[in-house]
């Protein structure tokens, strides 16, 4: 899926001088804009799987300061149906609002009203998370307030792209692998955000991987540097794409929202299970159940592998693989097995494998 986001390259241009779509109620640059950029995206054949973020974050002060909310539905409403004629199966995405759908957040409330008389319902419903809510059951109320609000008006529901998730300091191992449990939990799109910036901004997959003499943004001997390693956090993003893939099991937080785990059933017989938290130490118990489901007994012992993520070295740091921190068996009965996960850090995260019976 290629992601096309307008405005968030306009954030450092004084918005109180830069010229704004529908300034004075002229349109006319920005309807020659669409036009041309419709003509270049037909010539060059980029239609397959594209999604177009129709204006980013127009709640913040850096890309839509001074104009009044109702320009910019005036904006969204203008270039959606232009969009919709001129390329009929690209997606349309909004509102891609900093803030999150609460139910008194009028940026939200009125924007929903806008689309229903306005038909311009966009195809995701698009926000940001990267205000420090992670580790809490914030993600879940934001969801939730949404399709309340999408009842109150009749509009269907539409799938959910959350396309900046995470503040800088989140984005480690054990972060990283809750955000990817509370994603999938509501089949959620989900996007990383990237505060890198200058030299480094379309460098180091957005604090993913690192280089030679990485972390000096401003170096041109980084800069021109080719010799690409993975970090700590990448490695769980790996792991997640090409070990878990299978079977998705259903899966509930900790309640205090603090951890939470992704588990499969994979095609080679596993039962694998990321788990991380965000932001937090302590012990927690990670309850797996429904065991005899996968044909395991409803009591006995099971062997369990652990592997962990660290993030050594931090977001610049090189991490070439898990770390294999052995098999335990754990006994167990009632169909359901427990055991303890003792996070001593904030960054480390854990996933717990074991073996089923073959069919």
């Amino acid at each position: 899926m290629a992601q096309l986001i307008r405005s968030d390259e306009d954030g450092q241009q004084n918005q109180q001088t830069t010229p704004c779509p529908g300034d004075n109620k002229d349109w006319r640059s920005w309807d020659a804009f669409l036009s041309q950029l419709i003509s270049d995206i037909k010539r060059n054949s980029i239609t397959s799987n594209l999604y177009i973020d129709i204006w980013n974050e127009p709640e913040g002060p850096g890309f839509w300061e001074g104009r009044g909310q109702q320009q910019w539905l005036d904006l969204y409403g203008r270039t959606y149906h232009t969009l919709r004629a001129g390329l009929p199966t690209v997606k349309l995405i909004g509102p891609t609002t900093a803030t999150a759908p609460y139910l008194d957040n009028t940026w939200w409330t009125k924007f929903l009203d806008f689309v229903k008389t306005n038909g311009s319902q966009p195809d995701q419903y698009a926000w940001h998370v990267e205000s420090g809510q992670a580790g809490s059951n914030a993600f879940l109320d934001q969801v939730s307030n949404l399709n309340t609000m999408l009842s109150q008006r009749n509009l269907p529901q539409r799938p959910i792209n959350i396309n900046e998730y995470a503040t800088y300091d989140e984005q480690n191992p054990a972060s990283s692998a809750w955000w990817i449990a509370q994603l999938e939990r509501y089949n959620a799109i989900g996007l990383r955000g990237n505060w890198l910036s200058f030299n480094s901004l379309h460098d180091y997959l957005a604090s993913l991987i690192s280089k030679t003499n990485g972390g000096d943004f401003e170096s041109d001997a980084t800069y021109t540097s080719t010799r690409y390693f993975g970090n700590g956090e990448y490695q769980v993003y790996k792991y997640y794409n090409q070990q878990m893939t299978g079977e998705r099991v259903a899966s509930t937080s900790s309640t205090d929202g603090k951890l939470d785990a992704f588990s499969v059933i994979t095609s080679d017989q596993k039962v694998k299970t990321l788990v991380g938290v965000s932001g937090a130490i302590g012990t927690w118990y990670l309850t797996i159940k429904g065991l005899s489901k996968v044909g395991l007994p409803t009591s006995g012992n099971v062997n369990i592998q652990t592997y962990g993520f660290p993030f050594t070295g931090g977001h610049f740091g090189r991490v070439d693989a898990p770390k294999n921190l052995g098999i335990v068996s754990h006994a167990y009965s009632g169909d359901f097995v427990q055991f303890p996960i003792f996070q001593t850090d904030k960054e480390t995260a854990y996933t717990f494998e074991f073996t089923i019976p073959s069919a």
